[in-house]
């Protein structure tokens, strides 16, 4: 039984772990299928081109095979723990090609010039005297025409060739296999670069001791020192520079990284990452970003590699970046995007979006790169009781940099666009945010892991800080009449003295159970009989909204921004006894199921009239229309 060949990645792209005769056998498969392929020798010049630039990394991508043509890559291949001899140097591969695969298939050799292509021939012949060469054409020096390409594809044609060896030089023939590929049904094209020059026997090989230890570029740059100099110096430091620049950092763009026709590339720092867990951001970038790979973008999100310890690689079509963080409460954000900012500067992608307000002062890192740059604002972060003095600070200056350093600025509250044009004279961009699909049926297991009735405890859900205001809810269920539970869901991070004051100050019928996400966030979201949103942050609540997709009769603090979002559909506490207030309010609910479930039935209808993930989806993709537009009009 054979072995099956594996491909190793190395920057990004896929090498096949194999030897010459293995080559040969891969070959020889492509060849059976009843269509064109094409084949690649890739040496450390085209890896890192590919690395370098996205255009070439898709044409790389879409090769049926890249050999392992220079030993850093065989080096790279094995810490990767693929077992290689040596590398898959193009001009031996041609040879045993040529003497090895099943006669009578064809050979045509296309490329060179036409005195080269004889020789070629010749020594080719001398070599293995039975090959069928069925033709050659060496292509005139100058820019192709469209009917000069057809007129290539006539001859390539009617030789009835198997095999098309093509040596245009390291970069070029990829680009012509595979915008011609399209004119061809059927033969393999291999791009095999200086192969034609070497066999013909116009230029010396470097000595085997060079090959072994991987100097052949020495060899060259001794025969051509003119002209071999700037692309050795490019591209063997640009190497390098990417293998330690991804090692580091711990991702690597692949070709499927690439969008489809007409789509951009697009990145989400500053969030904690996806799958959601954590606050609302998340649950933005993980519903946005995953219709927007839906639909054809390339979207990565940069993940806080701590918060992750599976490390999937991909998440509903987004690919994921794990980076590190300093981890207090005033670094790891601003610690971890930074590290993000520098990683997606290198990769160049067409739109950054940027979570948090108080990452604005990086966007002129992204803006210098060449990508345009989106800011969600999130609010009034600065109020925030939270933070210390000088992060308020931070936050407050920040928004002056978004105003400045950004493209475009989304604020997903009136008041908060309101007080951005009064304070900056700067007009942000409306986008709220969508409901989650309401379950058509929701399990019992986490309800019964706490002793819970279905549609019989009232329900608080989000991180345990100061702004959320738990506290107030705490406090306020021990004058609850009634004998239902109040669950509080939700983990306190770094406000441990918080959260285990909350602890001390709850009741024998509040309980504490921790962060739960997921599914068992979604049995207690649909099944509660009550919702409390006991803080009053001026921005849109993403859990708010979830809460109004389930359906839950909802009792919130009364602020501007809530009060915008759930409308008429809630019941709201506050006055100068909040507490008391909050009290008599869930008291009276928890009596009245009539009013609970007329209650439910606005939040539904709410959610379901006013905010679509869609929707918000939709009006993403106009600003990234809009955002293309103003690059080629600038470009």
């Amino acid at each position: 039984m054979e072995t099956e060949i594996k491909r190793v990645e190395v920057l990004g792209m896929g090498l096949m772990a194999t030897d010459y005769a293995g080559g040969v056998k891969l070959l020889e498969g492509l060849a059976k299928r009843k269509k064109a392929g094409m084949v690649a020798a890739c040496n450390t010049h085209l890896v890192a081109l590919a690395r370098h630039q996205a255009d070439f990394r898709r044409v790389l991508g879409e090769f049926d095979l890249l050999l392992p043509d220079g030993m850093p890559l065989v080096w790279s291949m094995r810490r990767k723990g693929a077992v290689l001899e040596d590398r898959v140097y193009g001009p031996y591969f041609m040879l045993e090609a040529l003497r090895m695969l099943p006669r009578p298939w064809k050979h045509f050799f296309f490329g060179g010039t036409k005195s080269c292509l004889r020789e070629l021939s010749i020594a080719v012949r001398q070599a293995q005297p039975d090959v069928e060469i069925v033709g050659t054409l060496s292509p005139p020096f100058r820019a192709w025409t469209e009917n000069d390409e057809e007129g290539f594809a006539e001859v390539i044609r009617k030789s009835g060739a198997d095999f098309i060896w093509v040596a245009l030089g390291g970069g070029r023939q990829e680009r012509w296999i595979e915008k011609n590929l399209k004119r061809h049904s059927r033969g393999v094209f291999l791009a095999v670069g200086d192969a034609f020059e070497l066999l013909a026997g116009r230029r010396a090989f470097a000595p085997a001791a060079m090959q072994k230890y991987g100097l052949t570029w020495l060899y060259r740059l001794w025969q051509e020192p003119r002209r071999m100099f700037p692309r050795y110096f490019k591209f063997n430091s640009l190497f390098l520079y990417y293998t330690f620049l991804d090692r580091l950092l711990g991702v690597t763009p692949r070709p499927s990284d690439m969008p489809k026709s007409g789509k951009q590339t697009i990145a989400f720092l500053g969030c904690r990452g996806v799958p959601a867990r954590y606050s609302g951001f998340e649950t933005l970038v993980e519903e946005l970003g995953a219709r927007l790979a839906g639909r054809g973008h390339a979207v990565t999100v940069y993940n806080r590699a701590h918060l992750y310890p599976d490390r999937p690689r991909e998440v509903r079509g987004m690919r994921i970046a794990y980076l590190p963080s300093l981890r207090t409460k005033s670094t790891e954000t601003i610690s971890h995007t930074l590290l993000a900012v520098i990683h997606a500067a290198v990769r160049r992608f067409d739109v950054v979006y940027l979570c948090g307000v108080g990452n604005a002062a990086l966007a002129g890192i992204l803006k210098l790169a060449g990508s345009k740059v989106i800011v969600n604002v999130d609010g009034d972060d600065f109020r925030r009781l939270k933070w210390h003095p000088l992060a308020k600070a931070w936050l407050k200056l920040s928004e002056r940099w978004a105003t400045k350093l950004s493209d475009v600025v989304i604020a997903d509250n009136h008041t908060v666009m309101e007080r951005y044009e009064r304070e900056y004279g700067f007009k942000t961009t409306y986008l709220s945010y969508g409901t989650p699909e309401r379950p058509k049926e929701s399990g019992q297991e986490t309800l019964k892991l706490f002793g819970l009735k279905a549609g019989e405890y009232v329900l608080y859900a989000g991180r345990l800080t100061p702004e959320n205001r738990p506290d107030l809810l705490v406090k306020a269920y021990g004058k609850v009449a009634g004998d239902w539970p109040c669950v509080v869901v939700g983990g306190a991070g770094y406000e441990v003295e918080y959260g285990l004051s909350l602890h001390q100050m709850a009741g024998a019928k509040v309980k504490l159970v921790g962060p739960i996400y997921g599914e068992g966030y979604r049995e207690l979201s649909a099944q509660c009989g009550i919702f409390v949103l006991p803080g009053t942050v001026e921005a849109t609540r993403l859990v708010l909204l979830d809460q109004m997709g389930f359906g839950s009769a909802i009792v919130y603090h009364d602020c501007a921004a809530t009060r915008e979002v759930i409308g008429e559909a809630g019941v709201s506490f506050g006055g100068e006894n909040p507490e008391k207030d909050l009290a008599k309010k869930l008291s009276g609910l928890i009596a009245d199921p009539g009013e609970r479930e007329k209650l439910r039935k606005a939040a539904r209808e709410r959610a379901e009239k006013s905010y679509s993930w869609e929707k918000v989806t939709d009006a993403y993709e106009g600003i990234l229309k809009g955002l293309s537009v103003r690059r080629e009009e600038r470009g």
